[in-house]
């Protein structure tokens, strides 16, 4: 029984390897060609265990549970990857020799055909019907070889003393496809509902993302037609119809801001890495949206170190500070100081830090920040801060947030920095 359970145990086995790196991986719950040769490689392997473990119930002749590996790998292995698997069977049998050779030379191709005529259906089948189907087939495949074994005996048939053995040894061949098979079922059955789930999930963020997109364009779609049919009258002064012709071009950069964000997000632009001097940048960023600022009531201080170069995109760098610097003025809504600094740290990176003394966010708020459609702001989509997360990752850099609600909010930037001499040459 010892050596039955080990062979048991060696056929188990490959099924949790098999989860693990190969199924609990799969992007799609179909069996690919590298999964297929995969199988047959684990039968095999099993199938070899097996007959380095066997049980001699009578001298001479060699028992082991080859076959239950054997057939799997053919029911789940298909045609090309089970000729492995028949042929390290076949030549494992052949060098150990004697009669256990002639037996399996005799008997297992017609369990093979078998097998073979029975896998083009396998696959349809639901999982009973499987089971039934391949605990039969290893049980009629052994019953066949263990029925030649006995005639081949000097033994009279049914007063043979092995016989009991034998026949246990024939249930065993069932009741272990059954087992392996269950194992195999359920581990796919679970890999096809998470593969399910996730497409589920995909389309659900699209559908989301897509309502989002559609309801934030809508908005200044709407006030640019308004404008334009207020344009269509000629009562309208030449100076309102210059602040109507405005607003409307705003509401329209507005829609392709909302737009660009979306791209950014789901597809992002290929990161182009270059020695960047961070002082640059950030002075550039405050003197784009200073206007902004001003008319907020919002002062930009910037502490910032010259000649500090970091690896980073320019053109998406400004995106990330542009945006962090337009929320932080949007959170002082009574107006405030906005402190951007840029300073070395130890460690080889570069820090830029965008600090508000605005509303602040709580610790809840601040966890979710870069997720889909979050934002702290009643009209705010949740895309720009996004996309700044997916920037700062894709050039090899962290962001950090400390906030406190009513105490304002810093974004804590960290970039691998280039020496002075590299930014030079660059």
């Amino acid at each position: 029984m010892k050596d039955l359970m080990l062979n048991m145990l060696i056929i188990i086995l490959p099924i949790f390897v098999y989860q693990t790196f190969w199924i609990d991986k799969a992007s799609s719950p179909m069996v690919s060609s590298s999964n297929r040769t995969a199988i047959s490689i684990l039968a095999a392997v099993a199938a070899l265990c097996c007959m380095l473990f066997p049980v001699h119930p009578h001298p001479g002749y060699v028992f082991d549970l080859r076959l239950v590996p054997l057939l799997m790998g053919i029911l789940y292995g298909g045609f090309r990857a089970s000729l492995l698997i028949i042929s390290a069977v076949y030549l494992y049998s052949w060098q150990i020799g004697g009669i256990g050779f002639v037996i399996v030379a005799l008997t297992y191709p017609a369990a093979i055909i078998a097998s073979f005529l029975l896998a083009a259906r396998f696959k349809l089948w639901e999982r009973r019907r499987k089971l039934a189907a391949a605990s039969l087939l290893s049980f009629l495949s052994a019953l066949l070889v263990n029925t030649v074994v006995v005639l081949t005996l000097d033994e009279p048939f049914f007063i043979n003393p092995h016989l009991p053995v034998f026949a246990a040894y024939v249930i065993l061949h069932g009741i272990t496809m059954w087992i392996a098979v269950y194992l195999i079922e359920n581990m796919r059955e679970k890999a096809a509902l998470r593969f399910e789930i996730q497409q589920a999930e995909k389309l659900r963020i699209m559908g989301q993302l897509a309502a989002s997109i559609a309801h934030e364009v809508r908005n200044p779609m709407t006030v640019v037609r308004g404008f334009l049919q207020l344009l269509q009258s000629d009562q309208i002064p030449s100076d309102k119809r210059q602040m109507f012709l405005k607003l409307g071009i705003e509401e329209l950069d507005r829609s392709e801001s909302i737009i660009s964000n979306y791209l950014a997000f789901a597809r992002p632009q290929s990161t182009r890495i270059e020695a960047v001097d961070a002082a640059e940048r950030v002075e550039h960023a405050a003197g784009i949206i200073s206007s902004y600022a001003t008319l907020r009531n919002v002062e930009i201080n910037t502490l910032t170190t010259p000649g500090l170069f970091i690896e980073a995109d320019p053109e998406q760098l400004s995106q990330v500070l542009m945006n962090l610097i337009k929320n932080g003025i949007e959170a002082m809504q009574q107006g405030g100081v906005l402190t951007i600094t840029v300073a070395a740290a130890n460690d080889g990176t570069a820090r830029i830090e965008v600090a508000d003394t605005g509303v602040g966010m709580t610790p809840d708020e601040t966890s979710r920040l870069g997720n889909p459609f979050f934002s702290t702001k009643q009209d705010g989509t949740g895309l720009g801060i996004m996309v700044t997360y997916q920037i700062i990752h894709s050039m090899n850099g962290k962001i950090h947030v400390e906030s406190e609600k009513g105490s304002g909010t810093r974004f804590i930037i960290t970039l691998p920095r280039k020496s002075d001499l590299l930014a030079g040459r660059k």
